[in-house]
């Protein structure tokens, strides 16, 4: 498993260290850097053994050049850039010039290194089918490269469906108990793929369906499919879909990862899906040690940090879930005194 990451000057951290367990949560308002930790991993999966540098405009993390990953709150004389990954005690670290000059030039990472990091699996917010069919690729594919754009992965997922039933079944399932509705992939003459929801009235074509299933199929895919040890990087896992299944996805996501051996590390903006995860601690489904949950927070200088709030044996965080539940109750005193106001 990835066991630390740590940026420095890196987007907008000065300086932030993760630990990432076997299920890791990052939470915070938008805008505070939960998606950058994921994004230096990403960076990793860009790296260019030939040229021995990262390739800043690449499949997962695409900007002009490593320049724009620095922040801006620093001397520009000072600037450094830092990425460090520590997995199973290989660590490895990297380092930009100072800006002006936008060439990013690191230390090659160690073999071992690059097998951990091309094990990891994605699954960006951006996500879902948007056509009604898709042509059935040449071959089926364990893992959703999005080598060619996000865009691509729904022609191979679609393509998956089609060539393997044991798959399209156990995502079925999974789907079922998430949101109540299953969903098959049809063959169509002479070599298209249709997926649809089975929903109580029949059949119906997914892309007409609703988007919170739509999202949903590559998700389970890519944390199906992840081979043991692996591990998948999540944006946003509740995109779209009602609180109680966010909850549902919530279990079957800690189930997965804990029966199959896959870290799980995810940005989420779900009190659902977090209160369920302290639920299966409290319920000795977890344990402390398998749940880490990171809050981020930006000053107002720009510069964002992040925490860790520490989970309990009996499901809980001490100092609470900042953002979250504390919201709620903000929420329903204003709603009281609305209510006193107009008696």
């Amino acid at each position: 498993m990835i066991t630390n990451i740590t940026l420095e000057n890196f987007k907008c951290f000065r300086q932030v260290s993760v630990n990432p367990k076997l299920l890791t949560v990052l939470i915070g308002p938008n805008g505070t850097g939960k998606s950058s930790i994921l994004q230096a991993l990403l960076l990793l999966k860009q790296w260019n053994y030939r040229e021995k540098s990262f390739e800043p405009q690449g499949p997962f993390v695409n900007v002009k050049n490593m320049g724009s990953m620095v922040p801006t709150f620093s001397p520009e004389s000072t600037i450094t850039l830092f990425v460090v990954c520590k997995i199973n005690g290989e660590v490895f670290e990297t380092a930009a010039p100072p800006i002006p000059n936008p060439e990013f030039k690191g230390n090659e990472p160690a073999r071992g290194l690059h097998r951990a990091i091309s094990a990891v699996r994605f699954v960006p917010s951006a996500r879902g089918m948007v056509r009604p069919s898709y042509e059935l690729g040449e071959e089926y594919a364990p893992s959703i490269s999005l080598h060619h754009g996000l865009g691509t992965h729904e022609e191979q997922l679609a393509t998956n469906l089609g060539y393997s039933r044991s798959s399209e079944e156990t995502l079925s399932r999974l789907m079922e108990r998430v949101t109540g509705t299953g969903f098959r992939a049809d063959m169509v003459p002479p070599q298209s793929v249709e997926v649809k929801s089975l929903t109580s009235s029949g059949p119906v074509n997914m892309v007409t369906e609703g988007f919170g299933a739509n999202a949903l199929i590559l998700l389970l895919h890519q944390l199906v499919n992840a081979e043991g040890g692996a591990t998948v990087l999540i944006e946003e896992p509740e995109i779209h879909l009602h609180p109680r299944a966010q909850a549902e996805l919530a279990e079957v996501m800690a189930e997965t990862a804990k029966a199959e051996d896959k870290q799980i590390i995810m940005t989420t903006h779900s009190e659902h899906l977090v209160g369920r995860l302290l639920t299966l601690v409290a319920e000795g489904k977890l344990t402390p040690n398998d749940l880490a949950i990171y809050s981020f927070e930006k000053d107002e200088k720009g510069e964002c940090s992040a925490s860790e709030l520490v989970v309990t044996e009996r499901g809980q965080t001490e100092g609470g879930l900042t953002g979250f539940f504390d919201n709620n109750l903000a929420e329903m005193d204003r709603y009281v005194k609305a209510l006193q106001g107009r008696s």
